[in-house]
């Protein structure tokens, strides 16, 4: 009753937020309990397993997931849960009929009640840190099991969650299995309260993405308006201040490349307005992903992601690649570098790529990623891969490698979850 209590005063404060930054939606309905009765039909008509994924990248990272448990309980229906609205959006087209999607409830006790009584799920899988007391407990009280895929812990979160694991122990000691990504995540994992006996190390589940039918690079350039002849630069999930630091490095190295063409995506789509404005204060024009319409980019266009979905796509196109939220500029933690990797692609990322710790590491002992310490060597990197090709097929072909020689963690996870279920 106190969490509740806790929860909705949270909420109060937190709600002209969600007004002022646009999200706010139509669904927010359905995560207090307020189902209609359509929904509560097509929920009711099957026996269901239900996945929750926040947003984009978990969306995307529980693909392997979802056909792994479709395989295995081909009876069942997948009741996919997201949070975002990036996230519902990008769902919505990777799944389509695949999945039935759902706003994921809030964490209030007669809210989580409704929705597993309308559910009745075999199982409740979660992607990566997923740790909500009121709804474990009551999938817990209700028999169902509570599973982590992809667990982990961060460097930043560990501190915080051990400081109060006197309170998260009753929430983590209902877990039924934490499949973690590495041996330092479980052994957190049981720190917090997990029984030993329930986590098991399965590896990381990023690396076992369905990656799509692989295109030549000129034909993948054409699809997005760029010449076969020109050099794609991908800068993938930016974040504030990025931008200009990418802008600034584009205007610098197109004097000796003039053939290099920058496509800019950022983490968040709905920045895409602002981006825009950065470009033209540039002296550069901005061409939106959704409106290009077959135009051909110019060498002063800049291709702008005003929506989720395409990253894989331009990823093909790509001739080389820098990973946002990496420079440590406003954000700091990185973004997934596997998806670029696992095409071959030379791949640039920041200092600060603390929440993909691991896997920078298994690149780094490589030799299959390029690592760099400050805004200002961006330009100079990139411009010294464009100089030696060599080197740029170098890190991506070695990059591929390491992508290709960590795969199987879904197999291994999957297993874990039948024989546990």
């Amino acid at each position: 009753m106190i969490l509740d209590i806790l929860y909705l005063i949270y909420f109060i404060l937190y709600f002209p937020v969600l007004i002022l930054r646009g999200k706010w939606h139509k669904g927010f309905a359905h995560r207090f309990g307020f189902l209609p009765a359509t929904l509560v039909k097509a929920l009711s008509a099957q026996r269901n397993i239900w996945v929750h994924a926040v947003s984009v990248g978990e969306v995307s990272l529980v693909e392997g997931i979802i056909k792994g448990l479709k395989g295995s309980y081909p009876e069942h229906r997948i009741v996919l849960s997201v949070t975002t609205k990036t996230g519902h959006e990008f769902a919505a087209r990777k799944y389509g009929d695949g999945v039935l999607l759902v706003w994921a409830p809030l964490d209030l006790s007669w809210v989580v009640r409704r929705w597993i009584k309308v559910i009745k799920p075999r199982m409740y899988v979660a992607a990566e840190t997923e740790l909500w007391p009121n709804l474990f407990k009551a999938l817990d009280l209700n028999g169902i099991p509570v599973i982590l895929v992809n667990g982990r812990i961060s460097d930043a979160a560990y501190p915080r969650y051990r400081r109060i694991s006197w309170i998260l122990r009753k929430t983590t000691a209902r877990l039924s299995l934490v499949c973690a990504q590495s041996h330092l995540d479980a052994g957190r994992f049981k720190v917090l309260g997990v029984r030993p006996d329930r986590v098991y190390v399965a590896g990381n589940v990023k690396f076992d993405l369905v990656l799509p039918a692989l295109l030549p690079s000129d034909v993948a350039k054409k699809e997005f308006g760029l010449d076969k002849h020109s050099i794609v630069w991908v800068a993938a999930s930016t974040h504030p201040g990025e931008e200009a630091a990418v802008l600034n490095a584009f205007k610098a190295i197109r004097v000796k490349f003039p053939l290099l063409r920058l496509v800019i995506v950022p983490r968040h789509p709905e920045r895409a307005g602002e981006i825009a404005a950065l470009i033209q204060q540039h002296s550069l024009s901005s061409v939106l992903l959704t409106q290009r319409q077959g135009k051909r980019l110019g060498a002063d266009d800049v291709l702008l992601g005003d929506a989720v979905g395409y990253l894989m796509g331009l990823y093909q196109a790509a001739d080389i690649v820098f990973i946002g939220k990496s420079l440590g500029i406003s954000r700091r933690g990185g973004q997934n570098p596997i998806e670029a990797a696992s095409m071959g692609k030379p791949v640039i990322v920041g200092p600060c790529m603390e929440n993909f710790k691991d896997i920078v590491r298994l690149f780094t002992e490589a030799s299959a990623i390029v690592e760099i310490n400050s805004v200002e060597e961006l330009s100079k990197k990139v411009e010294d891969l464009l100089a030696h090709p060599e080197k740029m097929a170098g890190f991506g072909a070695r990059a591929r490698v390491v992508a290709d020689n960590n795969r199987g963690a879904v197999q291994r996870t999957i297993a874990r979850i039948r024989q546990m279920v």
